[in-house]
């Protein structure tokens, strides 16, 4: 938890040092991803711009469901950068990222716990509400490294356990974002 506050600290840092005499586009950015906050995922996002037409992006995303015969865990992280058409939270963009996360999956047969990591390249639309207030939509794809176990969720005592250990690259979708953003 120290590393992310130190990451964000830093980040903020960077980004005032960065946009010391800008007088147009908002600075700051809050975010929260409705489209996750469907599937039970707490998340938070955090844009910072460091330039006329560019902007830093990071995105922490926490799922604790855990029940008897489904699981959802995982922690995830994705820092990016973002190349705005006119200035930081208007408008259209494309971005990079990279994205990183722990993950334990499962139903009430199988449960899968790995990691994965990747890059992504992604983009998206901001729309102005009002002053503080947007809604901003991104889509992306990337390259992700994944590795993780296979186990079946239980076993009897009498059989035997089958554990299927696996390392893949695949493309998948890495960004779905329908946002509610704040701006400072």
């Amino acid at each position: 938890m120290k590393k992310i506050r130190l990451t964000l600290l830093l980040g903020l840092l960077v980004g005032m040092a960065a946009t010391g005499n800008k007088a147009h586009a908002q600075f700051y950015s809050i975010r929260g991803n409705g489209l996750l906050l469907l599937s039970g995922t707490i998340n938070i996002g955090c844009d910072i711009a460091v330039g006329q037409k560019s902007s830093l992006d990071i995105g922490l995303y926490a799922n604790p469901i855990k029940m008897n015969k489904l699981s959802l865990m995982g922690v995830g992280v994705q820092p990016g950068f973002r190349f705005w058409r006119f200035e930081p939270n208007a408008g259209s963009f494309w971005g990079v990222h990279l994205s990183g996360a722990w993950y334990d999956l499962g139903d009430k047969y199988n449960t899968r716990k790995g990691f994965l990591v990747g890059p992504g390249f992604s983009w998206g639309h901001c729309w102005l509400i009002s002053k503080r207030f947007t809604i901003g939509v991104e889509i992306g794809a990337g390259i992700l490294y994944m590795q993780d176990t296979k186990r079946p969720r239980y076993t009897d005592y009498t059989q035997d356990e089958y554990i299927y250990h696996s390392k893949r690259i695949t493309v998948a979708p890495t960004k779905a974002d329908v946002s509610f953003v704040y701006l400072f």
